[in-house]
């Protein structure tokens, strides 16, 4: 994916991303505004899934929200039964990363979050999204 193509604002926060806690994010796809970016150390609640998920940007971030969260596995919860809330197995919203393993699309907003306002506000945006799987 050649990231020059991306807004500004959209790269100055994938930078601070990488610079901050994800030194491997990246984007692996872009479809219909929304951008697919891989962050290989996202935490999950149960120690023994893999690491790693797409959240999913769009491209005109910071001045739009994040919607949603693909992943390779189902989620699990911290005592190992499964994520269901706004889980949507083999989804649309996967498709755009599905050959390198997303099957699995969460469907969360960012409605009654804090609002975002700078790109640099990406690393809130992973942190929230950890927090939102521990929740389950």
């Amino acid at each position: 994916m050649d990231e020059s193509s991306l807004p500004t604002p959209f790269r100055i926060a994938l930078e601070h991303l990488r610079e901050k806690t994800q030194a491997e994010a990246r984007v692996d796809a872009v479809c219909n505004n929304f951008a697919y970016v891989w962050v290989s150390d996202l935490r999950k609640a149960n120690a023994e899934a893999p690491p790693g998920g797409w959240i999913r940007l769009p491209t005109a971030f910071p001045f739009g929200n994040p919607h949603g969260l693909v992943t390779t596995e189902p989620l699990k919860r911290e005592d190992g039964s499964r994520v269901t809330d706004a889980h949507h197995p083999n989804h649309d919203m996967c498709k755009p990363v599905q050959s390198l393993g997303g099957a699995n699309y969460y469907s969360w907003t960012w409605q009654d979050c804090p609002p975002i306002r700078d790109p640099r506000d990406i690393v809130g945006v992973l942190q929230w999204y950890e927090r939102r799987i521990r929740r389950g």
